[in-house]
């Protein structure tokens, strides 16, 4: 049985904040953005978003677990799966890169983390998309007027991320 549900947003309190039904203007959507989550929280529950069905998920998470200094190795492993597991649902996947924070060196791991995920996705065949140049500002750090406390979001940036998601062909919005 369907769930009428079109749109999966997954990930972290990054993703968990915004209101992405208005933002992305589309009611067959949930968020399933956990403040606090980890890879390892979201390839815990990765079956909840198996059962709704979805046609995409727009995925974005690492940012707990680059702060906690869990290793790059065990955080990208983690995803992987969590990806394995969307991708043999035959469900349309977008990895959104990690965003860069306030904080020079867990941008650094940032940076590294995100070079592996481009890297996977492109060998996997999976939409990779990197905001972080529309975030960043001439230092690599996330904007001041984009950010409530150096690592999430205000609305300002919400709105610049749902404009760069709308820009995307054939998702639902």
């Amino acid at each position: 049985m369907k769930k009428n549900i079109q749109i999966v947003m997954l990930g972290d309190s990054i993703t968990g904040r915004g209101d992405w039904k208005k933002l992305l203007e589309n009611e067959y959507l949930i968020n399933l953005g956990v403040d606090g989550d980890t890879t390892s929280g979201i390839l815990n529950r990765v079956h909840i978003v198996v059962d709704l069905e979805p046609e995409f998920v727009f995925l974005m998470a690492g940012i707990n677990d680059l702060c906690m200094s869990i290793p790059l190795e065990d955080i990208f492993s983690n995803y992987k799966k969590i990806l394995e597991i969307l991708k043999e649902k035959n469900i349309n996947l977008t990895v959104q890169a990690t965003l860069i924070t306030q904080m020079p060196s867990v941008n650094k791991k940032v940076e590294s983390f995100n070079k592996l995920l481009a890297e996977y996705c492109e060998k996997e065949e999976i939409k990779f998309i990197d905001l972080n140049s529309f975030f960043s500002n001439e230092d690599n750090l996330l904007k001041e007027d984009l950010t409530t406390d150096g690592l999430h979001l205000g609305q300002k940036a919400y709105k610049v991320w749902a404009y760069k998601l709308k820009q995307l062909e054939n998702y639902g919005f």
